[in-house]
């Protein structure tokens, strides 16, 4: 697979079948989708081709981005690799700016004939493109072809728990706590990459010693509270337990994410490593001595050690 970008591509010598979308997170409903792109794709004797944002359009688009910026489900690093796994032939990248989405939807199929020489463009059933202002997107999907392009637009929806799939959906769902839920959805545990940094060692002092994972920007965090997790470290995945939030019982201030890992003790200061969730275990709470706190560690690595066994 080849990642390139959109306005970089000038005509390729082959036809394309292509899907369009932020696809933020490559949950259940993607992995349709693209399995759905493969099929077309060799039907027609094309290759595979999916177009999609190297920022979330929100961040144009929304005028409270500043207060409220958006947290997404995974980097661009992330969502190409989870996009490659679906064996389609081309990521086409492209930066969303108020340009672009001035765009109206014939405008952009003529671009995506020219550069892509494309075939056929598949949607998901609830997407759409280019300027919404006119009713060209309508028009186009009505008849099913433009410029001798075939659109198609899926109409299945796919559903968890009687709740549709879709990335906003697995936010919340994370925001809320219900991991089992945001992961039966995206069919992975939902993950946090990042470096190890130097905490306040608290955790030593009371014989649970943690791993204080840095704060990623920009991606979603979990509600706080202490989780089931994995995590990844030199290529081997250990069994551990994670808390959220604040430290209310040593009145934190910061928000921190700090795991403790089972049978472990290699320093792994400023080292790379991936936390996965597996289950919310219980809210953060205050606790009126270091001796409650303690007992409670150990219930919930009892607890952690159940789900992850």
């Amino acid at each position: 697979m080849e990642i390139l970008e959109l306005e970089n591509i000038k005509s390729l010598p082959y036809s394309t079948v292509a899907t369009i979308g932020m696809f933020d997170g490559v949950h259940k409903g993607h992995k349709f989708m693209l399995q759905e792109l493969n099929t077309l794709a060799k039907k027609h004797n094309c290759k595979s081709a999916v177009i999609t944002f190297s920022n979330h359009p929100r961040t144009v688009l929304d005028l409270k981005q500043e207060s409220n910026p958006i947290e997404l489900l995974q980097t661009n690093e992330e969502r190409y690799n989870k996009i490659q796994e679906s064996n389609v032939d081309y990521i086409f990248t492209v930066l969303f700016t108020k340009e672009f989405a001035s765009i109206s939807p014939k405008e952009f199929l003529d671009i995506l004939k020219t550069k892509l020489n494309l075939h056929t463009l598949l949607l998901g059933y609830d997407n759409s493109f280019g300027n919404p202002n006119n009713n060209e997107f309508k028009e186009i999907i009505t008849k099913g072809e433009y410029n001798d392009i075939k659109i198609i637009q899926d109409k299945i929806a796919l559903f968890e728990n009687e709740i549709e799939i879709s990335s906003s959906e697995i936010r919340l769902a994370i925001k809320q706590g219900k991991i089992r839920l945001a992961n039966a959805m995206l069919e992975q545990e939902y993950s946090i990459q990042s470096k190890v940094e130097k905490g306040f060692q608290i955790g030593q002092t009371l014989g649970f010693p943690t791993a204080n994972i840095v704060l990623p920007n920009n991606k979603i965090i979990p509600k706080n509270g202490v989780y089931a997790t994995h995590i990844l470290y030199n290529n081997k995945v250990y069994e551990s337990v994670t808390n959220i939030g604040y430290r209310p019982t040593f009145q934190g201030k910061n928000k921190t994410i700090e795991t403790f890992i089972f049978n472990f003790k290699e320093n792994i200061y400023n080292k790379e490593v991936k936390l996965m969730f597996v289950d919310y275990l219980r809210e953060e709470i205050h606790f009126d001595s270091k001796e409650e706190l303690v007992q409670q560690m150990k219930k919930d690595c009892e607890d952690a050690k159940k789900i992850l066994s």
